[in-house]
């Protein structure tokens, strides 16, 4: 596995940038902000000094002016350090959210397999961990923020030390002294410089090596409370008596190793930071002499000793700074570059640009023209050479065994995925012709896999927090829903589930019928259930999808089951069988044929006998 290659800071500060409102006017902000932050304390070292020596020459008068001159000064200098770092950050918090944003309108453009991917899911669930342990992107801006300003300070030292160096009484001093005293202060430096490079590199190896360990072992933690608190486990935990195996797995070997490498990490970056810290004070000592002996040489004054110490003190602080900063922007780059890797993968490349004609009558008619599909990656053809038309008006049935390929028609109709050979047309036109959007509003589909949003329950209807109250009203009273809405809290604003307050819990049968409500409110003219009522009993779902047959009446209907007895009202019956068309007709025409339909529904007819409501006898359905 190639290693991925690290954002470098100047691409993390475009990316910070980019995402940031009011970007532009951040680099100068920024410029403004490390120079006049940096620049602070020199200002101050320069002007005690100048105080310090004309005071001892007893020029009082003199002292005075230098004394305003600082208070104006360092005031003013540190309004303008104060005030942009206050508006960098101001701009760089609602960058978070702007991310947040991109990432979110890259989901709905993007192509839907990339949404399915296993690695996809993986790569942001870590991302969301990672942010828990560095605070997100507005962090990020902060540290590099910081970052530059240390090195700005840094610079304005070196600049002091190369005055230092050169500040010399030749007629007092030694060459060779200068010479030898000169070469061991820059091979000091340099040597420290060396050190914290190496030291943070170190650092920020464990750092990475301790965050990745603890991304897991909050996903773990995080799952396990989950668990514990989710009414939905709560009897299988006391059935089974998992109360031990559960409470053991919050001492298990994921969390274990993490709390190893944080004990290992604490480990490295105490020592790396004492050796760092170590070498620092020999170089300040190193330096202290240094100036002493210029003192003495009369090269430097009393006030410039004071001024060098403390440019010197303030150069070993900013080092330590940036070696911080330097580990913590190693981190951050690991999730950030998942983030910027995401924003930039490609949109969907079916994007159309045709509309939709506004029919009134809902004459839209679809077909698949000798379609076939195998999904990315395989070889394997799920769909094969199927020529299929949705007649208006129609209500269809897609039946058929597990894997005969009926979700994935229903897929390919909606342009979650592209046919691989074959084409599919509105009306005699590719579909992937038309403007997505537009296209997609002309279906309400209810799935297998239906989600109810932790959301207000006229909200999960409408899709949206504008809602029609008596579209819902309508809708709620259509599915059979009225009497159990009528006694919740808020009526039809009342909270769904518990995730985000205090809401309201819905049975399997309700949580249906919410979703077939959302589908009638949409009112679409093309109408899908994807085996919505799966986990029903035969019966009760053949009274379902027959009820919503006259709610949805005049529209194009398609209804996929496994149970051929929910099909016997549908206009037409398709059988797929292995990813072609096996059969096609009605309910009385196929069974007379006697074929595949046939055998289905005399295998399942055990299953879907019921006791007539009077006599006692037996009736086939």
């Amino acid at each position: 596995m190639n290693k991925r290659k690290q954002m470098s800071v100047k691409e993390m500060w475009k990316f910070c940038l980019f995402q940031a409102k009011g970007y532009r006017i951040l680099p100068v902000i920024l410029v403004l902000g490390m120079l006049s932050g940096a620049s602070v304390v020199y200002i101050n070292s320069f002007l005690y000094a100048k105080i310090l020596d004309v005071l001892l020459e007893e020029k009082y008068r003199q002292a005075a002016t230098f004394v305003v001159i600082l208070v104006v000064t360092v005031m003013i200098v540190s309004l303008i350090s104060k005030a942009a770092e206050q508006i960098f950050s101001h701009y760089a918090e609602p960058s978070e959210e702007e991310t947040k944003k991109c990432t979110a309108k890259k989901a709905f453009s993007m192509e839907y397999e990339e949404i399915e991917k296993q690695e996809t899911i993986q790569k942001f669930r870590r991302v969301r961990q990672a942010e828990r342990g560095h605070g997100g992107i507005s962090e990020q801006c902060m540290e590099i923020y910081k970052y530059f300003t240390c090195c700005t300070e840094v610079v304005f030292a070196s600049g002091f030390v190369v005055l230092l160096l050169l500040q010399s009484d030749w007629e007092k001093e030694s060459i060779f002294r200068f010479l030898i005293s000169t070469g061991v202060m820059i091979a000091g430096f340099v040597f420290v410089l060396w050190l914290g490079d190496k030291v943070s590199e170190r650092i920020g190896k464990e750092t990475v090596i301790t965050m990745h360990a603890n991304e897991k072992s909050n996903a773990l933690f995080d799952y396990l409370i989950d668990l514990i608190v989710s009414e939905q486990f709560a009897q299988d935990i006391r059935l089974f008596q998992l109360k031990e195996y559960l409470i053991n797995k919050f001492q298990g070997d994921v969390i274990k190793k993490c709390m190893e490498l944080f004990q290992r990490r604490a480990k490295v970056s105490g020592r790396g930071n004492g050796t760092v810290a170590f070498a620092l004070q020999i170089l300040a000592g190193i330096t202290y002499v240094y100036i002493a002996i210029k003192a003495i040489a009369g090269s430097v004054s009393a006030g410039e000793v004071l001024m060098y110490a403390g440019a010197i003190i303030t150069m070993m602080n900013s080092i330590r700074e940036m070696m911080g900063a330097h580990i913590e922007i190693d981190y951050a780059n690991e999730y950030l570059k998942s983030y910027e890797e995401f924003i930039h993968l490609p949109n969907m490349h079916y994007v159309g640009t045709l509309p939709i004609e506004k029919r009134d009558d809902n004459q839209y008619e679809l077909e698949f023209d000798h379609v076939s599909f195998c999904y990315p990656g395989t070889e394997t053809y799920i769909l094969k050479d199927v020529s299929l038309k949705f007649k208006v008006g129609e209500t269809m049935a897609l039946v058929g065994m597990n894997g005969a390929g009926k979700t994935t028609l229903i897929k390919l109709l909606l342009r979650f995925y592209e046919p691989s050979e074959g084409k599919i047309t509105l009306n005699g036109i590719e579909i992937g012709k038309y403007d997505y959007e537009e296209y997609i509003k002309i279906f309400a589909v209810v799935f297998q896999d239906f989600r109810l949003y932790h959301f207000p329950l006229d909200e999960n209807i409408a899709g949206s927090e504008k809602v029609d109250e008596k579209r819902v009203w309508k809708v709620i009273r259509q599915v059979g829903l009225e009497e159990r809405v009528k006694k919740m809290k808020d009526g039809i604003h009342t909270l769904l589930y518990h995730e985000t307050g205090d809401g309201e819990a819905l049975s399997g049968g309700e949580a249906q019928k919410v979703a077939i409500a959302r589908a009638l409110y949409k009112d679409a003219p093309f109408v899908i259930l994807d085996e919505p009522t799966a986990a029903l009993d035969p019966v009760a779902e053949s009274e379902i999808y027959e009820n919503f047959n006259e709610l949805i009446n005049g529209k194009t209907a398609i209804y996929i089951s496994h149970w051929m007895s929910s099909c016997k009202f549908c206009d037409r019956i398709v059988v797929l069988e292995e990813g072609t068309v096996a059969e096609s007709g009605n309910h009385q025409t196929l069974m007379e044929k006697k074929g595949k339909y046939f055998a289905l529904y005399e295998a399942q007819a055990q299953y879907y006998v019921k006791k007539k409501a009077e006599g006692g006898e037996s009736e086939i359905l």
